[in-house]
This record gives C-alpha cells, sequence and structure tokens, in this order.
C-alpha cells in the first residue's frame, strides 16, 4: 500500500478540482467578459494607455481568483470533504449492519471536527489539527474492509459451495466405502482430497472475514474513545502528552486496519465497478485445477 495518506491524496485532487472550478467562478466570468467587452470598446480609455492594458489587467485579476480560491480554507475543506464522500461512502453496500457501522463512525468523524473547530486557536489546536487528520484514513479503511466483507456476504459461488461442498464430501465418501474397482477408488479419493481442501478454504475464509468484522466493531468502539479523548483535550489548556498519546493510538489502528484491508486482498478479489461476481482467490484456484 502507498506510503502516502488517504487524506493527502485527496487534498491534491481538491486542489486540481479547485483551480478548475475557478475558472468557473462569478467572480472569473466576470472578470473575462469585463475584459472583453473593455478591450473591443473601450480599447484605449487615455491616450497613453497601451492595447495589451485590459487583456493585463485581466489576467492579473483572473489569477487572484484562482489564488484566492486555493487559499479559502473553507472552500479546499469544502472540496476535501466532497471528494471523500464521493470515494468514500455506503453506497452500494447492501448489508445493513455494516451501513449502520459506517454511519456511525462517520458520525464520529463530524463530531472529532466540532469538537476541534470550537477549539481557540494555538498550538494545542493546531496539534490537534494534524493528529486528527488521519481519521480521514481511518474511516476510509473502515469503508474499504466493510465493502469487502459485504461483498463476500453477497458471493453467490461462496454461498452455494458452503452448502453443497460438505454434503458432496459425505456422499463421495459413502461411497468410496463401497467402491471394488481399484481405478475408480483412485479417482474418488483424488476428488475428495480436492473437494476437503475446498471446505478448509472456505472455513478459513469464512474466518477471516468473522475477523474483518469484528475489527471494524473494535475500530468503531476506538472511534468513540477518540471523540472522549478529543474532548477530554480539550478541556485543558495544554495536554501535549495526552495528544501525542492520541497520536500514537490513530496511527496504530489506521495501521491494523491496512493490514486486514491487505491480508483480505491477497485471498479475496473485489474490484468495484465490475460486473463480474469477485470470487476468492484460493477457490478461484482449487476450481481451475479441477477443471485442468
Amino acid at each position: 500500500m502507498s506510503s502516502e495518506s488517504i487524506l493527502n491524496r485527496i487534498e491534491k485532487e481538491a486542489q486540481k478540482a479547485l483551480i478548475q472550478n475557478a475558472f468557473f467562478r462569478l467572480e472569473s466570468a466576470v472578470m473575462i467578459a469585463g475584459t472583453v467587452l473593455l478591450s473591443i470598446f473601450l480599447s484605449r480609455p487615455f491616450s497613453w494607455w497601451p492595447w495589451w492594458g485590459w487583456p493585463v489587467l485581466g489576467l492579473i485579476g483572473e489569477i487572484a481568483v484562482v489564488v484566492s480560491s486555493l487559499t479559502d480554507k473553507a472552500e479546499q475543506q469544502k472540496a476535501v470533504e466532497s471528494l471523500f464522500r464521493a470515494k468514500y461512502n455506503t453506497a452500494g453496500i447492501r448489508d445493513r449492519s455494516l451501513r449502520a457501522k459506517l454511519d456511525e463512525a462517520d458520525e464520529y468523524r463530524k463530531r472529532i471536527q466540532q469538537a476541534i473547530d470550537q477549539q481557540r486557536s494555538g498550538l494545542l489546536r493546531d496539534r490537534l489539527v494534524d493528529t486528527t487528520a488521519q481519521v480521514y484514513d481511518w474511516i476510509a479503511n473502515m469503508v474499504l474492509l466493510a465493502r469487502r466483507i459485504d461483498a463476500y456476504r453477497a458471493d453467490i459461488i461462496i454461498k452455494r459451495d458452503r452448502e453443497t461442498v460438505p454434503r458432496e464430501i459425505k456422499e463421495l465418501d459413502a461411497r468410496r466405502k463401497l467402491e471394488a474397482n481399484p481405478r475408480v477408488l483412485t479417482q474418488m479419493e483424488t476428488t475428495l482430497a480436492s473437494k476437503q481442501q475446498l471446505q478448509r478454504n472456505l472455513e478459513e475464509l469464512d474466518n477471516r472475514m468473522e475477523r474483518a468484522d469484528l475489527q471494524l466493531d473494535h475500530s468503531l468502539a476506538a472511534l468513540g474513545t477518540m471523540y472522549s479523548q478529543t474532548l477530554l483535550i480539550g478541556s485543558k489548556d495544554v495536554d501535549s502528552d495526552r495528544a501525542d498519546r492520541l497520536r500514537g493510538d490513530i496511527r496504530d489502528e489506521v495501521s491494523a486496519l491496512q493490514d486486514i484491508v491487505e491480508s483480505l486482498n491477497e485471498v479475496y478479489t473485489y474490484e468495484p465497478g465490475i460486473g463480474e461476481q469477485p470470487v476468492a482467490k484460493s477457490v478461484r484456484r482449487q476450481r481451475a485445477g479441477r477443471a485442468g
């Protein structure tokens, strides 16, 4: 996974969006229209006025509009929030319990941000802003984790195999005990071993997804703890030690979420936006082996 934080990537995208939007702002439109009209109908209001006077003033004004857009903290935050919500939301997640967890997590994020916004300007507030910026990565990884769990729970192939494979193993084992033909018996034992391995793979996948769901619960509870810690820090004039501990806790939680997302990526294919049903890699490889 890239060492660059999710928030940093979104902030870069937000800057590009702000530059593009700056040219469509009302101020920009007025500036361009005024420059064109003055250049045509009042090209030389004074005898000493150069022909390029209005275009140069218009260019300077346009640059000022762009700079003001990039330095407007409120606009920057609004752009970041919009991009973050577009990329990391509950859209497409079918499981109600997963959506509820993500909604609750996002509510904590908003409350944490509100608690920091209410702090008076100063060193402590600046440190809290830097510390809690990682919460974007926290929530984003929770969303990525929830999407994989949801896709797995809705995977019709996994559901089918989970129901049919145990029954097939039982039936094949019963037939094997009654088979007298050595060649048929050998093939039965090979097929039985393959199905037993498939069952173990399914059980391991189930275990991983269960652990991932428990990690979501843990992360949600940790967000609640972080919110209360943010309020406690805000009740003191300076509490740098507590802020440092909070920074470490957030970093550890983000790292744990990233690790489990990556571990799921190793065993389960999930590509949002692609119509093909996601399939567990270990199960897919085993089916290919059986087909061969």
